[in-house]
């Protein structure tokens, strides 16, 4: 009696099963197994996504099967759709009394942005909080810098990053859970 694949019932071999698989009586054809591999094997699974090398887990609301460079190349519209995330601040040793207060979906995604438009790659993520609501959280953030730095230029601001991380510590950083109707 012929031995056949115990997934698709194609009649099994010397043309269509591995030595290997016939030497320890796995009755799976060669087509079958590249399919199980392609979906078992991270590097070859067309199911995943990866941001930036990084795997996201289907359960994240920007989940997309593919590979990214940064979250934006999901679309724009996609990216805005989603109310949480992290208000953050971000530093350069070129303007030692300068921080950058921002938000982002991913503050390290957001970080691995800045680093493409510099050489030395040498912006650092100071700190970071994560809120229900990064504009609103942000908005806040800029209004309460604006009145302790010395000077600001848009979401950059000349004061120190303890200065900065104070504000971020005493955000509304709308946590709280909202009530249904």
């Amino acid at each position: 009696m012929a031995c056949v694949c115990t997934k698709c019932d194609e009649v099994l071999g010397d043309h269509n099963w591995s030595p290997y698989r016939k030497k320890h009586d796995q009755r799976l054809c060669n087509s079958c197994k590249s399919k199980t591999n392609a979906q078992s094997n991270p590097k070859h699974n067309h199911l995943r996504m990866y941001v930036n090398g990084k795997y996201i887990p289907k359960t994240h609301p920007l989940y997309k099967p593919g590979r990214y460079k940064s979250f934006m190349d999901l679309g724009i519209e996609k990216v805005n759709s989603v109310k949480h995330g992290y208000v953050y601040i971000i530093t350069n040793p070129a303007f030692p009394d300068w921080v950058k207060i921002g938000m982002a979906f991913d503050a390290e995604d957001r970080l691995s942005g800045y680093q493409t438009g510099s050489p030395l790659r040498d912006y650092e993520l100071a700190y970071y909080v994560f809120t229900n609501n990064r504009v609103k959280s942000e908005k806040e953030a800029h209004i309460k810098a604006e009145k302790i730095a010395k000077s600001f230029n848009h979401e950059w601001f000349e004061m120190t990053v303890e200065q900065a991380k104070d504000v971020l510590n005493s955000l509304n950083l709308y946590l709280e859970t909202e009530k249904a109707c």
